[in-house]
């Protein structure tokens, strides 16, 4: 029982993760846009966005909306 429960319980936490940003995502390529950010966050500007966006390629991934969201540069809720 307890193997089953290791299996599944990564499972589980990462569920609310994945919606979340399936509902953020939605050309679905793994990354967001400026236009897709500021659907969930309306009150994220421009110039913010493209400090978000470290590494200059004009979408946020996974790691940088993990980091944005440490810096206090988006909600965590969404």
């Amino acid at each position: 029982m307890k193997k089953i429960a290791l299996i599944i319980l990564p499972a589980f936490l990462a569920t609310p993760l994945l919606a979340q940003a399936s509902l953020v995502d939605a050309d679905g390529n793994g990354t967001y846009s400026f236009t897709e950010i500021t659907a969930a966050y309306p009150e994220v500007s421009e110039d913010a966005f493209l400090e978000m966006d470290t590494n200059g390629d004009g979408e946020l991934d996974a790691d940088e909306v993990a980091a944005a969201q440490d810096a206090g540069l988006l909600a965590s809720d969404g």
